[in-house]
């Protein structure tokens, strides 16, 4: 059995794979987070396209946030997302 983490799916029987899954990930404008959220995305998502990534910076312009949406048809690509997400040090947020 596979131990649960904190950023797994907690309700299985509200996700309908495959989906196209809408993230906004948050960090300091200092880190190229374009860049950081493309390659996270594309190590469990290999077809993502990051030309789809959009970013915006906050009013002050010390956050920058960055919006993409991705294909998934399992579970786990969702599960391995978040945890690579929570554990990348430059990224604040995600929503």
């Amino acid at each position: 059995m596979t131990e649960f983490r904190s950023t797994d799916i907690q309700n299985e029987a509200l996700w309908e794979f495959p989906m196209h899954y809408p993230l906004k990930i948050m960090g300091e404008a200092q880190h190229p987070m374009r860049e950081i959220v493309a390659n996270i995305l594309l190590r469990h998502v290999p077809d993502f396209d990051p030309s789809t990534i959009s970013e915006r910076g906050s009013s002050a312009g010390k956050y920058v946030s960055v919006t993409a949406t991705v294909y998934v048809v399992r579970k786990e690509q969702i599960n391995g997302l978040y945890a690579d997400l929570a554990a990348c040090a430059q990224i604040r947020m995600v929503l």
